[in-house]
């Protein structure tokens, strides 16, 4: 699998290796979908490796934020590439997500 899931204590981790366009996007989609089955709605999103976001992505990105903040829950990127940073600031996704520069940091703004 091209992205990594794992678990620390209620907060969910996702690490894609790929860009999220075209079937990344797909992938991702299936990760966040078996969250929600899981009832995991505590989520980080880690960009490290992820070379950019399309359009797609980024629908995919805001249609989970709405699904997760009904269930009281939230998404957190962390670690955005300067590519992908660019691309949240101008589709102005920094103002609907908190972006860490770090995934510790980001798991621990939930506690």
């Amino acid at each position: 699998m091209k992205i990594k899931k794992s678990k620390i204590g209620l907060i969910s981790y996702i690490e894609p290796e790929i860009p999220i366009a075209n079937e990344g996007v797909q992938e991702l989609k299936k990760v966040l979908e078996d969250c929600f089955k899981d009832n995991e709605f505590k989520i980080v999103i880690n960009f490290h490796s992820v070379p950019y976001i399309d359009s797609d992505g980024l629908g995919a990105l805001l249609d989970t934020l709405g699904e997760v903040r009904r269930r009281g829950g939230s998404i957190k990127i962390s670690d955005p590439n300067p590519v992908c940073n660019d691309i949240f600031v101008a589709a102005r996704f920094n103002t609907l997500f908190e972006i860490f520069t770090n995934v510790d940091k980001a798991g621990r703004s939930f506690l």
